[in-house]
């Protein structure tokens, strides 16, 4: 599951990779995995190569996240984006959800029982972010 600069990022390729990423969840032994729009800066404005968020579900807005379980999956996003990431996601395989409600927390205990392991890249989370997650 690698990530070029030339792969587009439609709703006919999210199938697939979230099927890549559960694979490689089973493989590693986390329960989910969250991958949001963001860089290392926390900028608003990241440069392609960050482009995570929109590489495995299609959403091209500029505030999100996603949150793959290896069962369910879901994108968070804001209202400006209702319309638009119903479009650019497959909502077979990605859930639509408007912040706040749920919160992601919600989301997370809903979807996975006691004692999961949910991972992220430490550099694109706050770590108030990841403390409140944890709580």
């Amino acid at each position: 599951m690698f990530q070029t600069f030339e792969a587009s990022s439609g709703p006919e390729h999210v199938a697939e990779r979230l099927k890549a990423l559960r694979g490689w969840l089973a493989k590693s032994k986390i329960d989910a995995f969250l991958v949001p729009r963001a860089d290392e800066h926390q900028g608003e404005y990241v440069p392609p190569a960050a482009e995570r968020l929109r590489w495995l579900t299609g959403f091209t807005g500029s505030a999100g996240i996603a949150i793959a379980t290896r069962r369910r999956a879901a994108v968070f996003i804001d209202g400006r984006y209702t319309v638009q990431a119903r479009a650019e996601t497959d909502t077979d395989a990605f859930e639509v959800s408007l912040l706040p409600r749920p919160r992601i927390a919600e989301w997370l205990t809903d979807a996975l029982g006691k004692g999961s392991i949910v991972g992220f890249d430490p550099w694109l989370h706050t770590i108030a972010d990841a403390r409140s997650l944890r709580a």
